[in-house]
């Protein structure tokens, strides 16, 4: 079987899992389109071992900085002037973090902040559950990539 096929096998295979998981087993907490995004930023920060540091640690960063700010705008009251102010300067953060290795895959770093902006998730300590959706949503593509090249016929 080509790789690619057999890492599209493992992706589908694994994909029934998620949902099971992220859908079937609510006590888990996990959002299902959160973990995909995050899968997607394994891929994208090119797979392998390495992918998992750089697209785990920038979307955590990506997430806990938007916690950071959403709570930033709760504080000064709300509205849609400290939301524009508090926004600019997670953007300008987001990319300027690319200065410390660990955190320069800024995709993944944004990816993370929308998934944080797009769960509309309380700021309070259940936010830690797009933290950990994240880093399962990266571990799966860490899986299905390791499984698709275990059963690949080798080239």
């Amino acid at each position: 079987m080509k790789i690619l096929h057999a890492i599209a096998l493992s992706v589908a295979l694994l994909v029934a899992a998620w949902v099971y998981l992220s859908v079937g087993v609510p006590t888990l907490h996990f959002n299902p389109w959160i973990g995909f995004v995050a899968w997607a930023a394994y891929f994208a920060a090119g797979g392998g071992a390495q992918a998992i540091p750089k697209a785990g640690f920038a979307g955590l960063a990506g997430i806990g900085l938007t916690f950071a700010t959403l709570l930033g705008v709760q504080v000064a009251g709300g509205g849609l002037l400290p939301l524009v102010a508090l926004v600019t300067i997670l953007a300008f953060a987001l990319v300027a973090m690319a200065d410390i290795p660990a955190l320069a895959f800024t995709p993944a770093a944004f990816l993370g902040a929308a998934c944080f902006f797009g769960s509309s998730s309380p700021l309070d300590a259940s936010a830690l559950f797009i933290a950990i959706t994240w880093m399962a949503g990266v571990a799966f593509g860490y899986v299905s990539e390791f499984l698709g090249k275990s059963i690949a016929r080798p080239a």
